[in-house]
C-alpha cells in the first residue's frame, strides 16, 4: 500500500504547510479521542539586547551580521504530547513567497542551513519534560551579501511501520542579513486600498504593501472607518496576520469587516507595524453588492520619522529666524552710536 506523509507544520505559531506536504487527505481518522495536549512546542530563549524593544525579535532569531561572524541563541523544545517522544531538532530551507513565509519540505537545505549546527539533534523528552538546545550560526568569511531564510524545525514521526506516517513539525523562523555596515533599514509604503465582499457577503479592504526597505517584513495593524453615512464610525478591525514581504516584493493585507456596515463611502484609515516600523495611510472608500470595487490611490500617511524631521526642520527655521532678528537689531544698535552724518552744505568743525 502506497504510503502517505501526512506534515503538520507550526512556525512560531503560525500554520506553515511545507511544500509539497498536502494534498492527499487521511480517509479514516487516526483518533478522535478528545486530548488537551498541546504536542510538542519550541521557543527562542534569549534574544539580542539591542533588539530588545522588537517584537519580532522575542520570537525569529532576526539579526544582521558582517561575514566571518557567529551567532548564538538558545531554543527550548518541550513534549506535551502525553507520552515519552523522540524529537529531531534541525535547520531548513525557507522562502518568503505570496505574502508567506514558508517552510520548504522536509530538511531541505540552503545556505543558511549550512552555517546552522544545533548542540543536539536528537532529544528524548518524557511527557511535560523540557530541554534547552543551543544554535549556533557560523557566517563564512566570504559568504556574499543579502538576506537569507530558514526555520529551526522540532519535529516528531510516528507510526512508520503501518500505511501511514505522521509527522508533525514545530518551529522558529530565522531572518539573516548578511553584509558590511549597519543594519539595512526596513521600510515600506501602502499603495492602494480595494474594497471587496467575500462570497458570505462580508466587507473586506484588501491594502497593498510594497517592501522598499532592506528587511523582510513581519505585517500586523489595524483599520477603522470613519465619515461614513449619518456620520457613522466603526473600528478598529485587525489586520489578518501572517503577510511576510521579502525584499521588494509588493502583496496585499486584508482586514475583514463587520457584515451589518452600511456600503458608505467611508474614510478608511490604515495603520500597518512591522517591528519598530508603523505606516499610515487613508483613502474613501464605497463597498460594492459584490465582488471587488475599485482600486483607490492613497493619500499616504505621515510616519513618525516625517513628524521628526518636521519638527527638527522647524526649530532650524526659528533658530535662524530668530539669529536673523538679533543681527539686525545689533546693527541698529551699534548704528546709534556712530556720529551723525553730515548734511550736505553744513560747513565742518575745524581745530583752532
Amino acid at each position: 500500500m502506497r504510503r502517505l506523509l501526512i506534515l503538520m507544520a507550526l512556525v512560531a505559531g503560525t500554520l506553515v504547510p511545507a511544500a509539497g506536504a498536502f494534498g492527499t487527505p487521511l480517509s479514516t481518522p487516526v483518533n478522535t479521542a478528545r486530548t488537551d495536549h498541546t504536542g510538542i512546542g519550541i521557543r527562542l530563549v534569549d534574544a539580542p539586547v539591542a533588539t530588545r524593544d522588537d517584537p519580532r525579535a522575542r520570537v525569529y532569531i532576526i539579526d544582521h551580521v558582517k561575514p566571518g561572524a557567529r551567532i548564538e541563541r538558545r531554543i527550548e523544545v518541550s513534549n506535551d504530547t502525553g507520552a515519552p517522544t523522540d524529537v529531531a531538532v534541525y535547520p531548513a530551507a525557507a522562502q518568503i513567497a505570496k505574502g508567506s513565509f514558508v517552510g520548504l519540505e522536509g530538511n531541505t537545505p540552503n545556505e543558511l542551513t549550512t552555517w546552522t549546527a544545533v548542540s543536539s539533534p536528537r532529544l528524548r523528552l518524557a511527557d511535560g519534560a523540557k530541554k534547552m538546545v543551543d544554535v549556533t550560526i557560523d557566517v563564512p568569511s566570504d559568504a556574499a551579501p543579502g538576506e537569507q531564510y530558514a526555520v529551526l524545525w522540532a519535529q516528531t514521526t510516528s507510526g512508520g511501520s503501518g500505511a501511514v506516517t505522521q509527522v508533525s513539525r514545530v518551529g522558529i523562523r530565522v531572518y539573516l542579513s548578511v553584509g558590511p555596515g549597519g543594519v539595512p533599514a526596513s521600510a515600506f509604503k501602502v499603495e492602494s486600498f480595494t474594497a471587496e465582499r467575500d462570497r458570505s457577503g462580508t466587507p473586506v479592504v484588501a491594502a497593498t504593501i510594497h517592501n522598499t526597505g532592506g528587511r523582510a517584513l513581519d505585517l500586523r495593524g489595524k483599520l477603522t472607518l470613519s465619515g461614513g453615512p449619518g456620520g457613522l464610525a466603526a473600528g478598529p478591525f485587525p489586520v489578518t496576520l501572517g503577510t511576510t514581504l521579502g525584499l521588494g516584493q509588493t502583496e496585499p493585507v486584508t482586514v475583514r469587516l463587520d457584515k451589518r456596515l452600511p456600503a458608505g463611502p467611508w474614510k478608511a484609515h490604515l495603520s500597518v507595524t512591522s517591528g519598530l516600523l508603523t505606516e499610515t495611510a487613508q483613502a474613501t472608500l464605497t463597498f460594492p453588492k459584490s465582488g471587488t470595487g475599485q482600486t483607490v490611490s492613497v493619500d499616504q500617511g505621515t510616519s513618525v520619522w516625517w513628524w521628526v524631521g518636521g519638527g527638527l526642520l522647524l526649530l532650524v527655521l526659528l533658530a535662524g529666524g530668530g539669529s536673523f532678528l538679533v543681527r539686525r537689531r545689533h546693527r541698529r544698535s551699534g548704528g546709534a552710536h556712530q556720529a551723525p552724518r553730515r548734511r550736505a552744505g553744513t560747513p565742518a568743525h575745524s581745530a583752532s
